[in-house]
Parts: structure tokens; C-alpha cells; sequence
């Protein structure tokens, strides 16, 4: 049996076959624009209350907060896509703020690529363990987000480590072209490499295959463990981009540097159109979630919301996104 030749889900006949299609078209609509009316609401409302919350120069500044959000959206979606969920991707982006600012000395601008390497290696070990070992993806995740923040915590000694500001690569990544951020251009050609692989490469296929009903899609050639290996080292590469971004706009890192953004992160994978179930979603919506995920923050302080009940907002998004996105037929499938 062939990739291309399983057929997955629920079996249908007579009259309930052109229902049941309808339906998936109209879920499908949703799905599209659903993300898009959310983020459109979320701008008209700060656009009513603080017109100048839109204005240009807050709109450059909200575009480099907001980068690697939008990469550990992007990184976060891969692995939830195929069933799973990475839940170190904070702790990554962390670690990879540490590793730059201790590279630096020695290697100078060489740290960032350095830095990606060893993420793009503990990424891939991570979905080694959780495919071969049969580990859930969350309780492996869970344990390298434990790791990667004792060892932020150690080896910066609990505290700031300032980055030298002459790095050319830094100096890069913070300077903006037509007015523009060159971080968006970052953000940017990682999403449309991410956009292709997942629309056009194998790679993209054998993911929502698994993501829809792993065990057909092993029966059919997909290698689940070569697919959740080069999954989660794109989760872990993104995040310690991510990393990257972050320390090149602050000129230091610490312990935690990104330890607030998971939930933001998930919360952007799911406002994005993913079903936390995995095998429904997609890298083309994921930047809209990110962006909506992002607006959230300006959008509870534009009301008048605290800063501390940020974590209410995205908690009871999730929890409304996750009830309304989750394929219950899954329920009984650990992954």
C-alpha cells in the first residue's frame, strides 16, 4: 500500500457521504478564516482604543517583540501537527541565549551558527528518545525543558550575562532595511522554507500522515521514527533562532530569558488552526496564530487589563481553542 492510497477516518455512505463532505468544506472555511477574523477583532479594538498602539514606529517596535514569538509558533506547530507537543521550547530558546553569550567571547559572530547547531542537535536526540523509546512526546519534552533550564540556571550562575555589542551579526539582525526590521525578513524566509517543506517535500506528507492515524501511515512506508527525528530538531532549530532574536535585542541573556513563552506559544499554535490532535493545521496559518498571540498582550493592556492576568487570557484561549479544534476519535491514542 502506497502513501498516497490510504484513506483515513470514519467510512461513510448514501446520503451521510455528501453531508459528511459538506461539513469538512465548511470546517476546513473556518479553519482559514476563523485565525483571520480573530486577529482582524484584536487589531479593530486596539485600533478604536489606542489608535496610536497602530502607528508606524509601534508597529516596527510590536514586529520585534514579536519575532520569536512567532518562531516558537512556528516550531511548536511541527511536532503538535504529528500528534505530539514540544514543551521545550522556551527552555531551548533559553539555553540558546546562554550558549551565544558564552560562545561569543571566543568565536565572536560564529556563536550564532554554533548555537544553532547544538540545537538543531539536542532537537533531533530529543525526538530520538521519543521515537525509539517509545516516550510520549510530552513527558520526553517535559524532561528536556527540566535539563535545559537547570543548565541555563548553572551555567550562568543564576544571573545576567551581558553579550558584547560589537558582533557584526547582531548589529545585522537589528538594523532594518526600507524601514523594515531585518528580524520580519528572518521570521519571514523560515516561514516560507517551512510553508514549502510541509506543502511540497516528503517530509511534509509523512508529518500529517502520522498526525492523522500514525499506524496506517507506517503500514504504508512512512518512517515514523527518521519523520519525529527531523520534526523535533525543526521545533528545537526555530526556538533556538528564537533565542537568537532575543538576546540580540536585550545584549544579554539569563536563566529566563524566554521562560514565560511557552504557554504564549501553544496558545499561538492553536489560535493558528491546529488541532492539538495533530494532523489538521498548517505552517501558512501558524503565523497568523503568533500574531494574534502577540496582539493578545496589547489588547489586554489597551483595555485596561493587568500584566499579570496575561496568563488567564492565553490560558482560557487554549482551553477554549483545544476543546473546539480536538478530533475526540484520538482521545484514546497517547502521544
Amino acid at each position: 500500500m502506497k502513501l498516497s492510497q490510504f484513506s483515513l477516518g470514519n467510512e461513510h455512505s448514501g446520503n451521510a457521504e455528501p453531508n459528511h463532505a459538506s461539513w469538512q468544506i465548511r470546517l476546513a472555511a473556518l479553519r482559514t478564516a476563523g485565525p483571520l477574523f480573530v486577529l482582524l477583532c484584536l487589531v479593530l479594538v486596539v485600533a478604536v482604543l489606542s489608535p496610536s498602539a497602530l502607528s508606524m514606529h509601534s508597529l516596527a517596535s510590536f514586529s520585534i517583540d514579536a519575532a520569536p514569538l512567532l518562531l516558537l509558533v512556528m516550531g511548536s506547530t511541527i511536532p503538535i501537527l504529528i500528534g505530539g507537543i514540544d514543551l521545550s521550547v522556551a527552555a531551548m530558546a533559553t539555553i540558546a541565549g546562554v550558549s551565544v553569550s558564552l560562545f561569543a567571547p571566543a568565536i565572536g559572530s560564529w556563536a550564532v551558527p554554533a548555537t544553532l547547531g547544538l540545537g538543531l542537535a539536542v532537537g533531533a536526540l530529543q525526538g530520538f528518545v521519543h521515537a525509539k523509546c517509545q516516550v510520549p512526546s510530552f513527558a520526553v519534552s517535559l524532561g528536556t525543558l527540566g535539563i535545559l533550564s537547570g543548565l541555563a540556571m548553572y551555567l550562568t550562575g543564576a544571573s545576567s550575562v551581558p553579550i558584547d555589542t560589537g558582533l557584526r551579526i547582531f548589529d545585522f539582525i537589528t538594523a532594518s532595511s526600507l524601514g523594515i526590521p531585518h528580524c520580519v525578513f528572518i521570521v519571514l524566509i523560515v516561514w516560507m522554507l517551512l510553508v514549502f517543506a510541509m506543502r511540497y517535500l516528503k517530509l511534509g506528507r509523512h508529518v500529517y500522515a502520522l498526525g492523522i492515524h500514525e499506524r496506517a501511515a507506517v503500514m504504508s512506508g512512512v518512517d515514523a521514527l527518521k519523520t519525529r527525528v527531523v520534526v523535533f530538531a525543526l521545533s528545537a532549530l526555530c526556538a533556538s533562532m528564537a533565542g537568537v532574536l532575543y538576546v540580540s535585542q536585550t545584549l544579554f541573556s539569563s536563566p529566563t530569558l524566554a521562560q514565560t513563552m511557552v504557554l504564549p506559544a501553544i496558545v499561538g499554535v492553536v489560535l493558528g488552526g491546529t488541532a492539538i490532535s495533530g494532523g489538521v493545521g498548517s505552517i501558512a496559518m501558524s503565523i497568523v496564530g503568533g500574531l494574534t498571540a502577540a496582539f493578545l498582550r496589547i489588547a489586554s493592556v489597551v483595555i485596561g487589563l493587568p500584566p499579570t492576568t496575561q496568563d488567564i487570557v492565553y490560558g482560557l484561549v487554549v482551553l477554549a481553542a483545544v476543546a473546539l479544534t480536538l478530533d475526540r476519535e484520538k482521545l484514546g491514542i497517547v502521544k
